[in-house]
Parts: C-alpha cells; sequence; structure tokens
C-alpha cells in the first residue's frame, strides 16, 4: 500500500482457468478497497488489454484512464540502437546506419500486431554483438569495439520478417 503496482504482459491473466478468475477479482477488489492508497498500472498489446477489461464487468469502470503509446519510427529505433552500442563501448561502421534502418521498416510494415518496439532493438543489438564477436574471433581481430555492415547483415538476413503473401484460389 502507498506504491505503484505495475503488472506488464497484464492480459496474460485473462483465461478462463479459475486461477485467472480469482486474480482479477482480487485485482479489482483491490483497486477498490485502497484506491485512494494503491497505484495499479495495468500494460499490454492494445487488443489483449481491451479483452482483458472486458473480461469482468467492474473492471473498465475502474480504470481512470487509459494511455495509448504508439510505436516507434524507425528513426527513433535507430537512435535506441545507437544509443544501446554507445552504451556498451561499441562503435558503427559508416555504412550500416541504412541497413539497420531498413531492417526497421521492415519489421515496421510486416508487424502491425503486437509490434514490440524497444525489445525488437535489444534482441538486435544482442545478436549483433554476438555476430561481431565471432568475426572478430574468425578473423583474429584487434577492433573489438568496431560493428561493420557485415556484422549486422549477417543477423538481419536470418531474422527479418518476410511479407505474407496471401494467395486466394488455386495455386497450380
Amino acid at each position: 500500500m502507498g506504491g505503484v503496482l505495475f503488472i506488464d504482459e497484464a492480459y496474460s491473466i485473462n483465461s478462463e482457468d479459475n486461477y485467472s478468475r480469482e486474480c482479477i477479482s482480487t485485482l479489482i477488489k483491490t483497486m477498490e478497497d485502497h484506491r485512494d492508497n494503491l497505484c495499479v498500472i495495468l500494460a499490454g498489446y492494445p487488443q489483449e488489454m481491451e479483452e482483458l477489461l472486458k473480461s469482468n464487468s467492474g473492471f473498465e469502470s475502474r480504470i481512470a484512464f487509459k494511455i495509448d503509446f504508439p510505436s516507434y519510427k524507425e528513426a527513433e529505433l535507430y537512435q535506441i540502437f545507437t544509443n544501446m552500442l554507445k552504451d556498451e563501448g561499441f562503435k558503427l561502421n559508416r555504412n550500416c546506419k541504412a541497413i539497420v534502418e531498413d531492417y526497421f521498416r521492415n519489421e515496421i510494415n510486416n508487424n502491425k500486431d503486437n509490434f514490440s518496439n524497444g525489445r525488437l532493438v535489444r534482441n538486435l543489438t544482442e545478436k549483433i554483438k554476438m555476430e561481431q564477436a565471432n568475426r572478430i574471433i574468425k578473423e583474429k581481430s584487434n577492433n573489438l569495439d568496431l560493428i561493420i555492415a557485415d556484422d549486422i547483415t549477417a543477423v538481419v538476413e536470418k531474422i527479418k520478417t518476410k511479407p505474407c503473401k496471401t494467395t486466394i484460389g488455386f495455386i497450380v
């Protein structure tokens, strides 16, 4: 009491089992009984959160307001990416920016539902650092802080989302 209860991916408590129903009922009662002494923040993807709030008739009326955080644009994702690398002491070769921004643009365009924003950047960064480390070992390089376009391209080619090509009718 007297603090904040932050529930990330709160929609995960919305299922048909008894534990989920009990959890939601307990949460709603606690929100009501301690509304002057407790701040509850529920976070998650919009569609799933709407379903969670509709799972109990008293839930939505206890939510004072909703905040929608739009997904980052590719330039913003790139800035997060470069900040993460800089914080860890890495430098990017000059020809890397276009590859990374193209990757982010592709992911934004092909993953409209449940786009993961910052998590996408973190996962990409970790994979690129691993690829760079493998290259350094193979080449016996002493340039331990430089990430080159080949490091990024190798990762992006493995993980980029392919556009969905839905066909209607028969394929011959």
